[in-house]
């Protein structure tokens, strides 16, 4: 008898430690990050449908909540048409490349806080170059850009596995410009 009680306050505190810890880990978006998120996976999903999605939540204190202003999406693929041919530019044999792409989307409260956090920025990192992308851009280092359109700002990095930053960076620009299209509708 006693080890049948012991056995079932065992598995009440497991349920209960199992749901709380879900309960930490589950992140609630403000409704238009959620809206635009949503749009840009949907975009990916009917133009990259081979890619693997992935939503990571955004890094927090311990015990602490995800933020509802971020939103943290990773699409991957490991034969990438887009690398492949930056690799073939180079070589006649075409081998299989991976792609990796990273977006990190933010809502700040206005569109004019989103510009002030994005010039100060920029002021900060010494190698920022202005992107044409959106209401404002910068890349950085060939791997990274920000830009933001109306109050979202948009943090992504591409990984062509090719190691050529001239093809990153003209996929990421192309990236980019497809994303704020998708914002903008």
């Amino acid at each position: 008898m006693a080890r049948s009680v012991l056995i079932c306050c065992l598995s009440v505190l497991i349920l209960l430690v199992g749901f709380s810890n879900s309960a930490a880990q589950t992140q609630v978006l403000r409704p238009d990050l959620q809206k635009v998120g949503a749009a840009v996976e949907t975009y990916f999903q009917k133009t990259k449908p081979d890619w693997r999605h992935e939503s990571v939540l955004p890094a927090m204190p311990p015990g602490g909540q995800p933020s509802p202003y971020v939103a943290i999406h990773f699409w991957s693929v490991e034969k990438c048409e887009i690398a492949e041919r930056s690799v073939a530019d180079a070589k006649t044999d075409k081998p299989p490349v991976s792609c990796r792409i990273k977006l990190a989307i933010y809502e700040s409260d206005s569109a004019s806080v989103a510009l002030e956090h994005l010039i100060n920025f920029a002021s900060k990192q010494r190698t920022a170059t202005a992107l044409l992308v959106g209401d404002k851009g910068y890349v950085w280092r060939g791997e990274n850009s920000v830009f933001i359109k109306d109050k979202f700002t948009f943090w992504l990095s591409v990984d062509l596995r090719a190691r050529d930053h001239t093809k990153n960076m003209d996929v990421m620009e192309s990236l980019a410009k497809q994303i704020v299209d998708v914002v903008a509708r």
